[in-house]
């Protein structure tokens, strides 16, 4: 639910963004920039606390046992999250590539909660409900994309 509260702040802010000319851009580039300097930046810093720090306590809500492949997914959500910020300062291929490994890591993982409701009847609020965000940002974030080219 936070991430998908995360980028509905962040298409409000890019449109605040827009309609201040805090950045000369047209409006869909500002909700884009927005979408991945504070969605995707919020998400794989959010990300990597839960992962790496309160690794227990998430495992347990997805349903699943943590183990050390967990942490990695924390700082592998680290770097995308750093990825999403530094998108303020450097733009073209940045935005494409954190874009790019955003929405292969997302629908990669929609895939293995469905997966795991499928196969092991995981029911589990972390693995159900986390498969709208893990849908959802990617496809924001492409249409956005290809509405700014």
């Amino acid at each position: 639910m936070f991430y998908m509260v995360s980028t509905v702040i962040a298409t409000l802010i890019g449109i605040v963004f827009y309609f201040l000319r805090i950045e000369n851009i047209g409006l869909v580039h500002s909700i884009l920039l927005c979408n991945l300097v504070f969605g995707i930046g919020f998400f794989g810093l959010f990300n990597f606390v839960g992962h790496s720090l309160l690794s227990e306590r998430v495992a347990r809500g997805i349903g699943w046992a943590s183990n050390g492949f967990q942490k990695e997914l924390g700082f592998v959500s680290l770097g995308i999250g750093i990825c999403g910020i530094l998108c303020y300062w450097f733009r073209d291929g940045l935005w494409l590539g954190t874009i790019i490994v955003t929405s292969a890591f997302l629908l990669g993982a929609a895939a293995l909660h469905v997966v795991e409701i499928v196969r092991k009847k995981n029911f589990n609020r972390g693995n159900t409900w986390i498969i709208i965000p893990d849908l959802l940002i990617p496809s924001v974030l492409i249409v956005l994309y290809v509405l700014a080219r």
